[in-house]
């Protein structure tokens, strides 16, 4: 975790928890456990100071199962060991910012001492990050770095570093990719991490000469769109128009899984990050 003045001389995201090896997965087991853990630990810490107390756990959506399945019991498990009079506020904001904005004001209001937050939105966060500063709370922003705002901590993954992963992970399984035509469906353009981990994967592949044949951001790091944007991209290309996936989270991995057989292709014959 960084501290406030660490943080505002950092011109990109950088890695709190360990650098996680990932492989072709955009969630993994121990990286869950490792960021939810690091960001725990911070929360209980602040919230000891404070004479224990509430801890909010504000998670941005439910589309993505990671959050409730992982995340939530990991951090409210150390939370648990760390400050046994702590208790935890668990609230998914359901890709909705204003929603969350709701929450974290309720939050406050019932005497939080610390926000752990997952942003919808980056930008419009802030605007939480402002309220709970003025009611002398702590906030930690939790794998999504929240720009231009006073936040006390930051805990994450590497995000460029995973995208670089992904893709070298697939052309490997390629047998070195050069060449290959590849379809891009990258995470929500309102989350901090999907640039980076988009700009790590092409990284990669303007190293191995592939070329990205069509590419697209996705909202709420949807699988529902990311298959309508998988189908879009078989009508435009035809059948044979591609050689693999990227998807930057499992998610939506199996929303383009969904479209490649429903188009009669075999996945197993295009790598799917």
């Amino acid at each position: 975790m960084m501290s406030r003045g660490t943080r505002r001389g950092l011109a990109a995201v950088a890695a709190a928890a360990a650098a996680l090896a990932l492989g072709a997965c955009g969630d993994d087991d121990g990286g869950a456990a490792g960021t939810a853990g690091t960001a725990a630990t911070g929360a209980a810490g602040d919230a000891e100071q404070a004479g224990g107390g509430t801890i909010a756990f504000l998670m941005p959506e439910n589309k993505t199962t990671r959050y409730e399945e992982q995340d939530r019991p990991n951090f409210t498990a150390k939370v648990e060991e760390l400050c046994p009079d702590c208790e935890v506020m668990y609230q998914n904001a359901t890709g909705d910012p204003a929603r969350q904005q709701q929450q974290a004001e309720a939050a406050i209001t019932q005497g939080a001492k610390v926000l752990v937050i997952s942003a919808v939105d980056v930008t419009s966060a802030a605007a939480i990050v402002d309220r709970a500063r003025q009611a002398d709370v702590k906030v930690i922003a939790y794998g999504r770095l929240i720009p231009d705002a006073e936040i006390d901590y930051y805990v994450s993954i590497d995000p460029f570093e995973v995208g670089r992963q992904q893709a070298e992970t697939q052309l490997e399984a390629m047998g070195g990719g050069e060449g290959a035509r590849v379809v891009m469906i990258n995470g929500a353009p309102t989350d901090s991490n999907a640039k980076p981990y988009k700009d790590g994967a092409l990284e990669v592949y303007e190293e191995r000469g592939v070329e990205v044949v069509t590419s697209y951001d996705t909202a709420d790091w949807s699988p529902d769109k990311a298959q309508q944007e998988m189908e879009q991209a078989i009508t435009a290309l035809g059948e044979d128009g591609f050689d693999a996936v990227y998807s930057a989270n499992d998610g939506m991995a199996g929303g383009a899984i969904a479209a490649l057989k429903r188009a009669s292709i075999d996945p197993g014959d295009r790598f799917v990050t």
